[in-house]
Order: C-alpha cells, then structure tokens, then sequence
C-alpha cells in the first residue's frame, strides 16, 4: 500500500474526528446552558422594581376605527406584566380631562323612554366602550382569540384586571395594545392602557 495515501487518508480521519469532537463539544456545551437556564420567571437574576408602563390611545371624535399604541421595553431588564388597568379621559367639551373607566358596564343611564340614550345628558360623560387586543410583537403572539370587551376592566373589578399568571416580555420586546371604541363619540378623547408589573432590573444597575 502506498504510504502517501495512508497518510493522507489518515489525515482525513483525524480532521473528520476532530470536526465531530467540535459538535459534540457545542452540543454538550448547549445542553448545559439549557440545564443551567431559569425555568421560572422567580429564577431570573435581577432586582425586582415595581414598574407600571402606560400606553396612551388617542380616541378622535365622530370616529370607531381601532387605535394602536406601543410599549418598548427597556435594555436594563425585562418586564413582568401581573395586570392591566385602563382609563378614559376626554379631551375636548364638557367634563374633559375628568379620568373614567375606559367601559360602560357600571355607567348610570336613563330608562329608553326619558329620549336621553346613552351618551345623553344624564350619562357618565367620561366613559367609552369598546373591544381591545393585546400583543407581543416580538413574538408576534396574540393574548387574546378574538378582541375582547374593555367590561373586563369595569369598576366592578376595581378598574384593572389581575392576569392569572405574570407574563414575561423580554428586553427590548414590544407590547401592542389596540382599542375599537363600539360606539362613535361626539368628542375626542384619550383612553390610557396601564400595564401592572415589576421589571428585573440587570446589568450594571443589578443590585441583588
């Protein structure tokens, strides 16, 4: 047998072992830092901070198109989100600036036959109704099947819904939130989404 060529077939085997060596060395080296990962939102380092983050949705009059407004979260940790809270404040005509549920369900409106109907002159001016989504746009996931009544906010409830369970968005990441007022107002106005939570405050700021 020629010596060359064992040589070099020999070689061949070596770098062919030595490239197999490398994938199973990031393999394992992967399967470690899975192991080692937080599997809970309470294992993630950090300093926990209260922090509620608000969303503002400028409602125009005479109109009951959807609205968009958006939160980034900050680089020095990410967001836990336990609630959510939403308000109404209207913006131009009588009563503006007097803050309100962002729903109906408790508002106080005459019987049908006084012809005041609702957003008449005996309802609860600073109050909307409408259909709200919620989004993480980074992981383009949706918290919702189908837009759901802003009643979930109602006063009933104190004004702000206790998520069953704390959802984590990422640094950086985007939260989404829209809202489709179900009836056309006379007046414009504002309707102010509260995101309820604490941050995990990383980095150079981490204080344990």
């Amino acid at each position: 047998m020629d010596p060359t060529k064992v040589n070099a077939a020999l070689k061949q085997m070596f770098v062919q072992m030595q490239t197999q060596k490398q994938a199973i060395d990031q393999l394992m080296a992967l399967q470690k830092a899975s192991a080692d990962a937080p599997k809970w939102v309470e294992q993630i380092p950090g300093r926990r901070v209260p922090f509620n983050a608000g969303i503002d949705l400028a409602i125009a009059a005479s109109s009951s198109s959807k609205v968009e407004g958006t939160y980034s979260v900050t680089e020095d940790g990410p967001f836990v989100v336990t609630g959510i809270a939403m308000f109404y404040q209207k913006t131009s005509g009588a009563y503006a600036n007097i803050w309100g549920y962002a729903s109906a369900a408790d508002a106080r409106m005459p019987a049908a036959g006084m012809q005041f109907g609702y957003q008449g002159i005996f309802d609860q001016p600073h109050i909307i109704s409408g259909d709200v989504t919620i989004t993480d746009r980074g992981s383009d996931r949706k918290w919702e099947s189908r837009d759901i009544s802003s009643a979930l906010y109602a006063p009933q409830a104190g004004g702000a819904y206790v998520l069953p369970i704390a959802c984590l968005f990422a640094r950086n990441s985007v939260i989404e939130v829209g809202f489709t007022p179900s009836v056309a107002t006379t007046y414009s106005g504002k309707v102010q989404v509260i995101l309820l939570g604490y941050k995990i405050v990383q980095g150079s700021t981490y204080q344990p």
